[in-house]
């Protein structure tokens, strides 16, 4: 998996299931670049996202889900590795690691963040096909409109 092939495919998914126009509002200070990509409030999506095209790569995830509070984070864990799209929306932009997405242990992060949001999650009850809504067009029909307009998209995982 390369980085910026990952972070191509958020870019161009993630919008559309949340229903937004464009990636801009998953960047820090607007500015649409890897460098800058936090994916604040899309954690969920971008997981989906991500499990999807992990899962084409042979690399099999479960999207865990942790509530702390009034406040849920979701991230995929594939063993004993926790990979984190959206780990830098919780931490200063002077604490981000040099890449977007998190991949290490789990121990670590939460070391470096401060915070517990991955520890004691669970694993998520989302239905993870975002493969299949990108095969059937019918099947994303059944999924809603935001399904559909993914489909639509017509993206390679």
């Amino acid at each position: 998996m390369t980085l910026h092939r990952a972070y191509s495919l958020l870019c161009k998914s993630v919008p559309s299931l949340l229903g937004r126009n464009n990636a801009l509002f998953l960047h820090k200070g607007q500015v649409d670049t890897i460098e800058h990509f936090e994916g604040r409030l899309s954690c969920g999506a971008c997981c989906y996202i991500l499990h999807a095209h992990l899962k084409t790569l042979g690399i099999d995830t479960m999207m865990m889900h942790k509530v702390l509070g009034r406040e849920d984070h979701c991230f995929l864990m594939h063993g004993q590795t926790v990979i984190d799209p959206t780990y830098r929306q919780f931490i200063p932009r002077e604490m981000w690691f040099d890449s977007f997405m998190y991949v290490g242990p789990l121990a670590h992060l939460e070391e470096h963040c401060q915070i517990s949001f991955w520890s004691n999650a669970r694993e998520s009850t989302e239905v993870m096909d975002a493969s299949e809504v990108m095969i059937s067009k019918r099947y994303a029909k059944k999924r809603g409109t935001l399904f559909l307009d993914l489909h639509g998209k017509q993206l390679c995982f």
